[in-house]
């Protein structure tokens, strides 16, 4: 067996036995291509009890004629915990630097045993860790002029606008310990700002070049130990800030707030997950951030996912935009942010994001479909779905099950994504366009009328309309289960039942809507003509611009049934990997447990690997405990604990600032939002919480809930009025309020908070107001 290897050739499998420094060092001079010193590591199958074997020694001892005898060497640990997201075990085992070729056996030796002094012992134990065993690594030793640490962003608050570092002259060693006060630097890490002695001027460029390279590769805040060695700066070792943890796989603790100083939101993706996500929907998320190349895009605290607004802005910013303009590019997506608080700006890697782009649509295994069988497939996706969806209920063991996802479904969910790409084009682009222009014409109410009455029939109306087809029988149930039967309140949620299951759907739909009387067709007929008068109206305005308003609002309307098309499609895709997983946990005999897996680590359970099933009690609790969280504030930004949130009793629910005192005092008494679907009507008011309470509303109450999504359409014929905390102009709540002529006011942010049950209030959908009476 052989136990030690070069650091810049190192066998994928012998990866883990190698320990976190010896990975990290391993990766920043064969993928990044760092001055880092050269060197080997003794892997953790070398020692046994604290000692060396007899073998790994003789490889040892074979190895010193080969290293150079004009060069010492830097004897140091790498233990398989050491240097990790959870712990970095900085300081507490031995280093021994300077070391004669000769000595190097006895200076590994001497490192083994640190092991198992006390220091390391009550660090292990104070980070719920295990001895999982050491590596040792043997790297030539850079005798430094200046050493120190620098930190990509701020240890304390996230903020990463800035590099902060320390150095000492000579051996960083003195500062890594703690036995010698610093020199304190700092560089811009957007701008190459340099602020500090001017001694080391002249390397912190250097340094801020090595450094950045190091963050955005790894995609996470970094703590980097340097030297300057010869005017030359290596780097020594790179970990993740532990205290910017954002997630701890084995136990589902995830908090994205606590990785970093940005600023958060709900809005429209607290549409789509309206619960906590569970371990498997989340892995999938990330996997969607890192295909898309923007980094926790989707973040996520105790389970409740969040758009992070400063990794967009960050990224228009890279691109050219001012920082004013890339917020306003993303207003009707986002919402609106809080008066006073500014997007935090963060570097922003284009080169990866560039390549992760150039991957997505021109991907290495190419989609082997024409252009005119993608458009087909986009066609057809319902029903090849439910030819896949019954060959994999068909299939009778994990490796055949694994077999199935690499020669078939894979690829039919690589040909199904790249088909709705190739479908779309620049289709979306006037949803962030076309409202503006028209306001800067004719205002901002015509705007509305003329955005709202568009878009017809959506993807997301057709639970509800078809309903009234299938009961005159135009439809038939099952051509409704075909076009419906996938979609629902949690259908982003992987863990959640599709309505298909249900042996009962569509038949207590039906029996439902023949009760309320209500004529839905005869509604959107009504909201059409005043559409037509609104755009008359215009033309007879602005008689110049008549073919131009044509133009832009077929390009809008175009633009919405895209955008609900691609999220019907996405959704029949999501129900099939459904399917996938369930018979995963069958032929596993975990059942509905395998959903506290992430989807990687069911692949793994496919192929006999089992190790992941020691995380799931741990997951499956902390997963209990989320589901019984309220909705956290729609707008976050910095560091949000959410257990201190939730024993604050003047705590807002609209917005939180970690750094801003006042946004915890209690909200003003006044409801404002974006103006979601014209009309003005006084009601009373029935606040509801979740889905799970939708039997209590009442015919004519004003609905006031968190967010909707297509699960609630089937109760706004019920509703005078709509109130949302979280939603923009292109929210669900407003293009189907708009299309029912239901006033809708979205993006509220403390309606639930401010607003009771029982309260009498007016609602203006055209102003965006809601006032008691």
């Amino acid at each position: 067996m052989k136990y030690i290897f070069n650091l810049k050739d190192i066998p994928d499998e012998k990866l883990p036995l190698t320990g976190g420094k010896a990975r990290s060092l391993a990766y920043m001079i064969g993928e990044i291509k760092l001055s880092v010193p050269e060197g080997y590591v003794i892997t953790s199958e070398a020692f046994a009890d604290g000692k060396i074997k007899e073998d790994a020694d003789k490889e040892l001892r074979a190895l010193l004629p080969a290293l150079n005898t004009e060069y010492t060497y830097a004897v140091r640990s790498s233990a398989i915990n050491e240097d990790g997201e959870n712990a970095s075990f900085a300081g507490q085992y031995e280093t021994i630097t300077d070391v004669k070729v000769g000595d190097i056996p006895n200076a590994v030796n001497k490192v083994i045993s640190s092991k198992d002094v006390q220091r390391v012992k009550g660090y292990t134990e104070s980070f719920g860790e295990e001895d999982k065993g050491i590596a040792v690594v043997i790297q030539r030793f850079v005798r430094p002029e200046f050493a120190g640490v620098i930190f990509t962003s701020d240890p304390l608050t996230g903020r990463d606008d800035k590099m902060v570092g320390n150095y000492v002259k000579g051996e960083g060693e003195k500062l890594v310990s703690g036995a010698e006060n610093a020199e304190v630097f700092s560089v811009g890490s957007i701008k190459y700002r340099y602020e500090g002695n001017a001694e080391f001027n002249k390397f912190a460029k250097s340094l801020w070049k090595a450094c950045r390279k190091i963050r955005n590769s790894y995609g996470m805040p970094m703590d980097i130990e340097w030297a300057v060695s010869g005017g030359k700066v290596y780097i020594l070792q790179a970990r993740p800030i532990t205290t910017l943890r954002r997630i701890d796989d084995p136990t589902y603790r995830v908090n994205g707030s606590m990785s970093g100083y940005k600023l958060l939101t709900r809005t429209n993706v607290g549409e789509i997950f309206m619960k906590p996500v569970s371990p498997m929907t989340l892995s999938v998320l990330e996997k969607i951030n890192d295909v898309l190349g923007l980094p926790d895009w989707l973040d996520n605290i105790y389970g409740q996912p969040y758009m992070n607004i400063s990794v967009m802005c960050s990224a228009f910013v890279a691109f050219g935009k001012t920082e004013e303009k890339a917020y306003e590019s993303l207003k009707d997506l986002v919402g609106n942010v809080p008066v006073g608080i500014k997007v935090p700006i963060s570097p922003f890697d284009k080169k990866t994001f560039l390549k992760k782009v150039k991957t997505l649509i021109f991907p290495k295994e190419k989609s082997k479909l024409t252009k005119k069988q993608k458009l087909q497939m986009v066609e057809d996706l319902a029903d090849i779905s439910r030819g896949l969806i019954g060959e994999i209920k068909s299939i009778e063991s994990c490796d055949a099950l694994y077999a199935y996802w690499n020669n078939k479904l894979q690829p039919y969910l690589n040909d199904g994504l790249s088909s709705i790409m190739a479908a779309s084009g620049t289709a979306m682009v006037p949803l962030f366009m076309t409202r503006g222009k028209i306001s800067k014409i004719a205002g901002e109410e015509m705007s509305n009328r003329l955005c709202g009455g568009c878009v017809g029939i959506l993807d997301s109306m057709k639970p509800l309309l078809l309903i009234e087809d299938v009961i005159n029988g135009s439809l038939s149930e099952e051509e409704y289960i075909r076009i419906c039967g996938h979609r629902s309140a949690d259908e982003m949620e992987l863990m959640a039942p599709r309505p298909y299951e249900d042996p009962a759907f569509p038949a207590n739909l039906i029996e439902e809507h023949k009760k309320s009387g209500i004529n839905l067709h005869e509604m959107q007929e009504n909201e059409h003509r005043k559409f037509e008068e609104a755009l008359s109206e215009f033309k007879a305005k602005y008689p110049s611009k008549a073919k131009w308003i044509d133009k832009q609002l077929q390009g809008f309307a175009h633009a919405n049934d895209f955008r609900e098309e691609i999220r019907s499609k996405g959704v029949v895709i999501f129900s099939v990997f459904r399917e996938y997983i369930l018979r995963a946990g069958k032929l596993c005999d975990i059942g509905d447990d395998i959903f506290y897996l992430s989807y990687l680590e069911m692949f793994d359970l496919l192929k006999g690997e089992r190790e992941a099933l020691e995380y799931i009690p741990a997951r499956r609790a902390t997963y209990a405990e989320y589901l019984k969280y309220p909705s956290f504030p729609n707008v976050i930004m910095g560091r949000f604990e959410p257990e201190k949130w939730l024993a604050d009793e003047g705590r807002r629910s609209d917005f939180y600032c970690s750094d801003m005192a006042d946004s915890a005092a209690p909200a003003a008494s006044d409801v404002k939002g974006f103006p979601g679907a014209a009309g003005k009507v006084t009601g009373t008011v029935r606040v509801i919480a979740s889905i799970d309470e939708i039997d209590q509303v009442q015919q004519g109450d004003i609905l006031v809930t968190v967010a909707t999504n297509i699960g609630w359409t089937l109760v706004f014929p019920k509703v005078s009025a709509i109130v949302t905390d979280i939603g923009a102009p292109l929210s669900h709540a407003a293009i189907v309020a708009r299309e029912f002529g239901i006033p809708a006011v979205v993006g509220c942010g403390k309606a639930t908070t401010v607003l009771k049950t029982g309260d009498v209030v007016t609602v203006d959908g055209s102003q965006g107001t809601v006032t008691k009476v």
